[in-house]
């Protein structure tokens, strides 16, 4: 996420945009109808990255703006072990899809929006404004863009 407003001591580098969806298993009933029916949200387990984490905040925040209560979910600290739970159909994961690039393009996921607002995450490299890099540091934000790009997940719109 870029800085908060008042913390203008940084300079933050965006690499790409990313979108946070459900992924779930084809033969869930969600897959089947091409999308998450609102009403059945909150009945459904929910497979989410860890409670502490920034991703799980911006999910919860998500949700409570549309009102729907987060009360029947699973949290885990692997993304690899929440497409595995899905997989074999334990719920319903949220989570970007170049996270799951190859299950959805293999078809073992699917891949349905959170509802009718997307929920974006920014991501980017933070440093202390007017501070020069040592040569590690700079090496290490020209990897972050070159990743981003190879990945093809650099938005049109971000200047490397």
């Amino acid at each position: 996420e870029p800085p908060a407003q008042g913390l203008t001591e940084f300079t933050f580098v965006p690499l790409f945009q990313d979108e946070l969806r459900f992924v779930v298993a084809p033969l869930h009933p969600w897959a089947k109808l091409g999308r998450a029916p609102r009403e059945s949200i909150e009945s459904e387990t929910l497979v989410l990255y860890n409670k502490t984490s920034q991703t799980f905040r911006l999910v919860a925040e998500y949700f409570r703006e549309d009102k729907i209560t987060l009360s029947n979910f699973i949290e885990l600290g692997s993304m690899e072990a929440i497409k595995e739970l899905v997989k074999i159909g334990i719920g319903a994961g949220v989570l970007a899809p170049w996270i799951a690039r190859t299950e959805l393009e293999s078809g073992s996921l699917v891949s349905l929006p959170l509802g009718v607002r997307k929920l974006r995450r920014h991501w980017g490299v933070a440093h202390l404004k007017g501070r020069r890099l040592a040569l590690a540091e700079e090496t290490f934000v020209g990897l972050c863009v070159s990743v981003s790009e190879i990945l093809g997940l650099k938005a049109p719109n971000v200047a490397a």
